[in-house]
């Protein structure tokens, strides 16, 4: 099965010079792939054009169906003040986002309100919130950080305050949180 298909990719940031000229590769699963190439080579350009975090000029991309892509940055940014913890929490951003609009119908119906659309709907929440893990993300958080050796101290720290190397493993461990098919 193809995980990743490239064909004839390009993408310019000047006019008249690509940075990316006909790229055409494929990943099949179960491959494991390395990029090399020398500073400027569109390394970070193809990858942000993986996630699509990035518009290509031409050409076509195609990534297996309900298949995410994980990318760890080399300069990670994120809100000043955010902890190891925080962090590694950041992957259930779309899980914070179902609790919250739960949240908001619990209010509605605490309230009185009682339309059956509105029972359905928080039912459909729901349910996304229990199989993507909704209850399950202190153990997962724990798991991942025990894993990857990110003590509970750790976990306190200031993201900003650690070395490279220990940003780069707690950003893995906010990938494999996140449920990526392809990192």
């Amino acid at each position: 099965m193809i995980e990743i298909q490239i064909n004839s990719l390009v993408k310019s940031f000047e006019v008249g010079h690509n940075v990316l000229d006909g790229l055409t590769f494929q990943i099949d699963q179960g491959e494991r792939v390395g990029l090399l190439g020398r500073n400027g080579a569109g390394k970070t350009t193809l990858f942000r054009i993986l996630t699509g975090e990035l518009d290509h000029d031409e050409g076509q991309v195609s990534i297996a169906d309900r298949h995410r892509l994980g990318l760890i940055s080399q300069i990670p940014v994120y809100p000043a003040g955010y902890t190891v913890e925080d962090v590694l929490r950041s992957a259930f951003a779309r899980l914070e986002s179902l609790a919250g609009e739960m949240e908001a119908l619990e209010g509605r119906m605490a309230a009185g309100e009682s339309d059956p659309a509105l029972l359905r709907r928080y039912g459909s929440l729901a349910e996304r919130f229990e199989v993507f893990g909704g209850y399950d993300t202190d153990v997962a958080v724990n798991k991942i950080a025990n894993g990857l050796s990110i003590s509970p101290e750790q976990r306190g720290q200031l993201f900003d305050s650690l070395s490279g190397g220990e940003k780069t493993r707690v950003n893995l461990g906010r990938l494999i949180l996140e449920d990526t098919d392809i990192l």
